[in-house]
């Protein structure tokens, strides 16, 4: 390796910017790192209080109304109400600036009926605050867990479905830079 490529593979790894392939974040806690392995196999599983019965969003370490740590994850519905739907315009992440460059990335808050109130990416554009919604989760290109929220009428109880939709979000992908190192 000639001085030249230590010196590009340097600079690659101290600024994110110049990476031909940006990816999302993916340092997260353990808390987060369980929440992406319970939601590998299923559409969608958050946690349950053994003792009261409380789904909680997001993942904590004790339950939010009997502070139990008997949490385990189950299977949610995903169903719920969206509360807000917002744009994000600007990213302090590289992989979000180099998507924003093709236009804003839409997000909403949803109340699922399970009782936890979610922010999720928003794939479908025609969904407004009031409609039904149903989430779902999917690894990402940096494979952690993030929800999505689409029409409550489309079907996401398949894998294949699931990604369909992640892949037309361009979730699953790196974010592309055609001059980066």
């Amino acid at each position: 390796m000639n001085l030249k490529e230590k010196m590009q593979r340097r600079l690659k790894l101290s600024r994110p910017s110049l990476r031909a392939r940006a990816r999302p974040p993916k340092h997260r806690t353990t808390l987060g790192a369980q929440f992406t392995a319970a939601n590998l196999s299923t559409a969608l599983a958050l946690q349950h209080c053994k003792s009261c019965g409380h789904t909680q969003y997001p993942p904590t370490e004790l339950c939010g109304i009997c502070l139990e740590d008997q949490l385990i994850y189950q299977p949610a519905d995903g169903a719920g109400v969206i509360l807000a739907k917002t744009e994000l315009h600007h990213s302090l992440w590289e992989y979000f600036k180099r998507r924003l460059r093709q236009g804003s990335w839409p997000l909403c808050s949803v109340a699922l009926n399970s009782g936890p109130e979610v922010i999720a990416h928003l794939g479908s554009d025609h969904l407004k605050a009031g409609d039904p919604a149903r989430v779902f989760s999917h690894t990402d290109a940096s494979q952690q867990a993030v929800l999505i929220a689409v029409d409550a009428n489309v079907d996401v109880s398949y894998p294949e479905a699931r990604r369909e939709i992640v892949s037309a979000m361009n979730l699953d992908i790196p974010a592309i830079k055609e001059d980066g190192l």
